[in-house]
């Protein structure tokens, strides 16, 4: 029966399966388009809200909350996330989800109306509907990942789902680019629309993951759909062979998972996968995200702030596609300890310019510095840490504890994040922004001994020759095999 299917929709559309890959992916990525401008708002936001006849008054730490609580949620939801992915479908997930995003979005222009802010209660609609977006985001991060990867085939799997970093630079070079233009009332519902309401379209009349449906025993229901997904009969009896041993090989209870997690030799590579999510952000770039139309303001580089920001941004979106094409190409540790070298120099220029700025020394005439510096740590950090430290903080755990263990380096890296920005207006007054690059840099070189002293390299390397590392057998996976 699937292959007189496969006849038939072969000789009217012989690339359907293809299209309906694209479209799967494409709604997907605007979807974390829409999850990243609820992190970028507060770039464009912030400096508009704390203006001098802004009638938008954050008292105390108010303003650090709104920038930072998105990420502070993500800290329980990246672990619950990935259990409401797989009990209701990572399609089915972004359906219910991606609507109370938009929503959320939206009635922050309610904060702009007189009445309200004649009320005071202006400031609590915004923090309240940051608290929603943080959750709806933190729910939804685990499906950006798993829903592109199961939608596609092996010929695809490579070009769709390493453009998962570009759909969130997309989405902060949207929020740079029109915060620009438009006033942030404006702003919270231009964003979801140009973003979330598409890619709610676009999943309407997409397929739900066959994969998931395969572990979940509807294996008919994941037949029909691979037969509209994939270009022959055979990879379709593959993939559900594939899954169905998958399905029966990891049958194991959660105390199980704890237990072989206790054991010393899944202990370090956990540690190590969990550190290298951590180290990612301890190098600014969640701050930066967040904070860097005010780090211009304050530079006063005679550039538009707004303006300088949208460079960086488009810095950001085209470097994930080089970063996408070397990830292919070179060592994983080659392209992490390259960019971590960039970002150093990076950090280490922008300090040196506020430290020169703070003694009141003439620096006008390094007024491109801090421009330059950070599209050239953007470099580095798309095109060289950011693919390949998602990658390898996988590669690295062995089987049995590979989903335990990224979920507790997922809820690191929540960590990390929120930490970063919600103290970069803390730190900055104590040590002065100089200070905090300093320590932004010393992180990168932090970054760095961690790779070459602990990080084994995965290019080119077998699951089992990586497991194989960390079980005392390395000699056996010590010679690096060709990648084909």
């Amino acid at each position: 029966m699937s292959s007189e299917v496969f006849k038939m929709t072969g000789n009217y559309f012989p690339n359907m399966h293809i299209v309906l890959q694209v479209l799967a992916t494409s709604s997907c990525g605007l979807v974390y388009a829409g999850m990243m401008t609820s992190w970028g708002f507060p770039a464009v936001a912030l400096p508009e809200m704390i203006l001098p006849d802004s009638k938008i008054h954050f008292q105390g730490e108010q303003s650090s909350w709104f920038a930072s609580v998105p990420l502070f949620m993500c800290i329980p939801g990246s672990l619950l996330g990935g259990l409401l992915c797989e009990k209701v479908g990572p399609r089915r997930l972004q359906l219910f989800l991606a609507p109370v995003l938009c929503a959320s979005l939206m009635v922050m222009n309610v904060a702009s109306w007189q009445s309200v802010q004649e009320a005071g209660a202006a400031e609590t609609i915004l923090l309240v509907s940051r608290v929603i977006q943080g959750t709806m985001v933190a729910f939804l991060f685990s499906v950006m990942s798993v829903y592109p990867c199961e939608i596609s085939d092996e010929r695809m799997l490579g070009t769709l789902t390493s453009l998962t970093d570009a759909w969130a630079s997309l989405g902060l070079l949207l929020c740079y680019l029109l915060g620009r233009y438009l006033s942030w009332p404006t702003l919270s519902w231009v964003l979801p629309l140009m973003t979330l309401v598409p890619g709610f379209l676009g999943l309407l009349i997409s397929l739900e993951s066959p994969l998931w449906m395969a572990r979940k025993g509807l294996d008919e229901e994941a037949r029909e759909t691979l037969i509209r997904l994939r270009g022959t009969p055979e990879e379709v009896n593959e993939e559900l062979r594939v899954v169905r041993n998958t399905r029966e090989k990891d049958n194991i209870t959660c105390f199980e998972s704890i237990r072989m997690a206790a054991r010393i030799e899944n202990v370090r590579p956990m540690v190590i996968s969990a550190l290298i999510l951590v180290m990612k952000q301890i190098s600014g770039s969640s701050a930066l995200m967040i904070y860097i139309v005010k780090i211009f303001q304050m530079a006063g580089v005679g550039l538009d702030p707004h303006f300088s920001s949208v460079l960086v941004g488009i810095a950001r979106l085209s470097c994930n596609f080089l970063g996408s094409a070397l990830i292919l190409r070179l060592p994983r540790k080659a392209l992490l300890i390259s960019g971590n070298i960039t970002t150093a120099i990076t950090t280490t220029a922008i300090a040196t310019f506020f430290f020169l700025q703070s003694r009141g020394d003439d620096i006008s005439w390094l007024s491109w510095l801090p421009v330059v510096s950070l599209i050239l740590f953007m470099i580095g950090y798309s095109a060289g840490i950011s693919p390949s430290a998602w990658l390898v903080s996988v590669e690295i755990l062995p089987g049995p504890v590979r989903s335990l263990g990224f979920g507790v380096g997922l809820t690191c890296y929540a960590i990390s994040s929120f930490v970063v920005s919600k103290t970069f207006e803390d730190v900055a007054a104590a040590w002065g922004l100089h200070g905090l690059f300093w320590a932004y840099a010393a992180g990168s070189l932090s970054f760095i001994l961690l790779l070459v002293f602990f990080v084994p390299e995965t290019r080119g390397r077998s699951r089992q020759e990586i497991e194989d590392i960390w079980y005392g057998k390395r000699e056996e996976a010590s010679v690096e095999k060709p990648v084909p």
